[in-house]
């Protein structure tokens, strides 16, 4: 059985219960649970449009889904949710993210119009990566 539970308060946000979900769905994946072992990070999520927040702390094998900010983000994904939605859609090849697709592409160019903000995405590379990979539907 995975380790990902809501904090007190966290079933009340939508996006924090759905999240939460798809996570446990995926890390049915062994490829996904070993990089889940391994993420030891918090990051922020916002989805402006939907006026919605929440906060994953990821602990090497566990994950505590907040509703809302809590503590201080290694990474911070600011963003509206249909891209939240394309985040979870990025193809992974070879283990790695891949952008060199239409749904890649699209997410880059987000990036670059600062439509997606992702605050720590360089501090914290590998973080991003395997959060990418476990969020990742495919």
């Amino acid at each position: 059985m995975v380790d990902v539970k809501l904090a007190p308060g966290a079933d009340e946000v939508a996006m924090a219960v759905m999240l939460s979900d798809m996570l446990r769905a995926n890390l049915e994946k062994p490829e996904k649970l070993k990089d889940f072992n391994k993420l030891k990070a918090r990051v922020y999520i916002n989805a402006k449009d939907a006026e919605t927040e929440m906060t994953m702390l990821f602990d090497k094998g566990s994950l505590t889904v907040y509703g809302g900010k809590e503590g201080n983000p290694d990474i911070s994904i600011i963003t509206d949710a249909a891209t939240l939605l394309d985040l979870a859609n990025i193809n992974i090849k070879m283990g790695m993210p891949y952008y060199f697709d239409e749904t890649g592409m699209a997410v880059v160019k987000k990036l670059l119009k600062r439509e997606l903000q992702i605050k720590g995405m360089f501090a914290h590379y590998f973080a991003l990566n395997r959060l990418t990979k476990i969020m990742s539907l495919n």
